[in-house]
């Protein structure tokens, strides 16, 4: 499933940025730079995440923010140059998921994207089907060619991630911190240890090497 996310951002230079990166990443982009378009956007089309900013010509995001929640719960991150705390608490009170302080990497970006993702969509997902691979979401149960294969924990956790992010490419850094946590002491030695016995034990050109970056599985 490919993702949909709608970008509020009038400084032209961090929208190209943003649609730039996340695009790589996986993402169907649609960027306006105001409210007004924005909002009708959204209530005439489907996206997965809004990321907004907080200072916007016409229409604020506060008030793009505040239609949107009286309309849907679809994730909302807001990027703000505001820095101030009472300021960001306020904004959590309408019920935001996120919020990132400009200026801000592209890499963070992308996991607090990826965080409110899997928090929001793969609860309601139950099944992956890919390639004669059947992953049960959660449930620790892949089949291949309707076989139940034994995965390991870890094995399972970095293909499920893997799936769900069909087609964007995880660096080996990005998936140690994802499965094994930010604390991990390990190298990133370990993911291509594990990506080798998911080959293994499925079919090797289910996952594809991205030479000198990292994984990533097709979306067809």
């Amino acid at each position: 499933m490919k993702y949909r996310i709608l970008v509020v951002e009038d400084q032209a230079d961090i929208c190209t940025a943003i649609q730039a990166s996340m695009t790589r990443a996986g993402y169907d982009i649609v960027a306006v730079e105001n409210g007004e378009e924005a909002w009708e956007l959204f209530q005439n089309e489907e996206f997965h995440v809004v990321l907004t900013d907080m200072m916007l010509p016409g229409m604020s995001g506060e008030e793009l923010i505040k239609r949107i929640r009286e309309n849907s719960d679809i994730p909302i991150i807001v990027i703000s140059a505001l820095t101030d705390e009472l300021f960001q608490i306020n904004v959590y009170e309408y019920k935001i998921d996120d919020y990132i302080s400009k200026p801000f990497s592209m890499n963070l970006l992308a996991y607090k994207i990826e965080a409110v993702i899997r928090r929001t969509y793969t609860e309601s997902l139950t099944e992956i089907d890919h390639r004669g691979v059947r992953l049960i979401v959660n449930n620790y149960e892949v089949f291949y060619l309707g076989k139940l294969v034994d995965l390991t924990a870890k094995e399972f956790e970095l293909l499920q991630t893997l799936l769900i992010g069909k087609g964007k490419i995880y660096t080996r850094e990005e998936l140690l911190d994802i499965i094994w946590g930010y604390h991990y002491l390990g190298d990133t030695r370990t993911i291509d240890m594990h990506i080798k016995n998911i080959r293994k034990k499925l079919f090797p050109e289910l996952i594809t090497t991205i030479k000198g970056v990292g994984y990533r599985i097709e979306r067809n």
